[in-house]
């Protein structure tokens, strides 16, 4: 046992040096076998350092309580960068997991130094994940930059759309139209571009523009403005941006459809088309997708099927399948399922575009959590665990930038051509085969890239049967 020296006293007169065993309950001082009871001052000191030991432990169980929910908190909001992470390098990620495990049990019984050795961690991951991993952007005036002329940017307006335009007008020297369906903000937002970029001498531009993706109509009354403006812009890059998270059971709309599909996809789709066939045959199409679409396949990858019919899941495998395409297209939302739905089918319609369009480029981004408007309190900092939208959107910079060949390097092989189908760009910026990258897409769930490719077929099947079936 530790004992620590001390100095006995006896009527008040000092004796020899003795000790104090510390495992004892109560305190007594041992000296040559005879044990006297702590003077007054000492049981005094005893009970201040009672009172110190009591302060000390709350703060210690509140501050690793604080450390537990903000591990949860970060997992469940940056997997979509520990998932990508893990799987570009898992033999590094191993060995720093076990290398942290290995320093926290050395350090048992030194709680303050387990502690600062957690956070540390914890802020050396957000620095790798958010600025030393990511692909470094081209600079402005690089080549492959240069190649891009004017980039139409749908709910440009705020958050990762509005850093998007702000980015290519300032940085760039890029034309960028912003559509907004509230013409108010989109004014003010192209303003404020306009002023950054005056400030720091760029060539670029925003242009605002009104478009309500909720209504068709106005989609292609936006195309008719396109062509009838003085200086006719051909469009080079499309990014279909726009998207909100839908309430549970909003109607269906004047279409007779889920509203939140309408405007997420089929809007986005007709305004693909159109632009097309009336601007520019090469086109190349971003839609921002979301980690979130894999939750359609990990659960039906792993879970048992009793489990499955306890959990009464509200979707079924790969979310757009058969069913959805009969019934829930046609209902009102489900909250976030509606959203998961229409994510999935951005990265299916990146899929299934160039398949249809071969000149054309598709790329659908995985922007992982990003700290926008979408949601009232997802504006707040939450200590790391949302990136900002200045950082979240450099993958769909690399997915505007990066030639189409180095897009698809490392994936088909010589041989491979846009018309096999689109991609996905990870938040860290490097492209990957949708429907095959992770293990939870696979055959033996029912969802493996062939099943999911003839699912992206029938979306896109049905989307143009329900655009002529309006007039469109």
């Amino acid at each position: 046992h530790r004992c620590d020296t001390y100095y006995l006293y006896e009527d008040g007169h000092l004796q020899e040096a003795g000790s104090r065993c510390l495992e004892q309950k109560d305190l007594y001082i041992i000296q040559k076998n005879h044990i006297m009871c702590r003077p007054t001052s000492i049981n005094n000191q005893r009970s201040n350092n009672k009172s110190g030991d009591v302060a000390s432990h709350l703060f210690g169980l509140l501050f690793d309580t604080f450390l537990f929910f903000y591990t949860v908190g970060f997992v469940s909001f940056r997997i979509g960068e520990l998932i990508p992470l893990v799987a570009a390098y898992p033999y590094q990620c191993i060995s720093s997991l076990l290398g942290a495990a290995l320093v926290l049990h050395k350090s048992v019984g030194r709680q303050m130094t387990r502690r600062l050795i957690y956070v540390a961690s914890f802020c050396t991951l957000i620095y790798l994940i958010d600025f030393h991993i990511p692909k470094a952007l081209p600079s402005a005036g690089d080549k492959v930059t240069e190649q891009i002329g004017t980039i139409l940017i749908t709910g440009a307006n705020s958050g990762v759309g509005y850093e998007t335009a702000r980015a290519l007008a300032v940085t760039y020297g890029k034309d960028v139209m912003l559509g907004c369906r509230s013409a108010t903000k989109c004014s003010a937002a192209a303003k404020t571009i306009n002023d950054e970029v005056a400030g720091v001498g760029s060539s670029g531009k925003a242009i605002p523009m009104h478009i309500d993706l909720s209504d068709f109509e106005s989609v292609s009354a936006f195309v008719l403005q396109l062509e009838g403006m003085e200086e006719k812009n051909k469009i080079d890059v499309l990014f279909n941006n726009a998207g909100y998270g839908p309430r549970n059971n909003i109607p269906v709309d004047s279409y007779g459809l889920n509203p939140a599909f309408t405007s997420m996809h089929l809007s986005h789709h007709l305004l693909t088309e159109l632009l097309l066939k009336t601007n520019n045959p090469k086109l190349r199409v971003i839609n921002t997708s979301s980690i979130s679409h894999h939750v359609c396949a990990i659960p039906f990858a792993y879970l048992p099927s009793f489990l499955l019919e306890w959990l009464n899941l509200s979707q079924n495998a790969g979310c757009l399948d058969e069913q959805f395409f009969k019934e829930d297209l046609y209902s009102k939302t489900k909250r976030y399922v509606t959203y998961f739905e229409a994510k999935v089918a951005n990265v299916m319609h990146a899929v299934e575009l160039p398949r249809r369009h071969h000149q054309s480029v598709a790329v659908a981004v995985d922007l992982g959590w990003v700290r926008t408007e979408m949601q009232p309190w997802m504006i707040f900092p939450l200590l790391g665990w949302m990136r900002n939208a200045r950082i979240g959107v450099l993958p769909v910079l690399h997915a505007i930038f990066t030639p189409g060949t180095e897009l698809l390097q490392g994936l088909r092989g010589e041989e491979g051509t846009w018309s096999d189908g689109g991609v996905v760009m990870n938040v860290f910026g490097h492209s990957m085969e949708a429907f095959s990258t992770y293990h939870w897409w696979r055959d033996a769930a029912g969802l493996g890239r062939n099943r999911m490719l003839g699912l992206s077929e029938l979306l896109w099947d049905t989307s143009s049967s329900l655009l002529r079936k309006n007039g469109y």
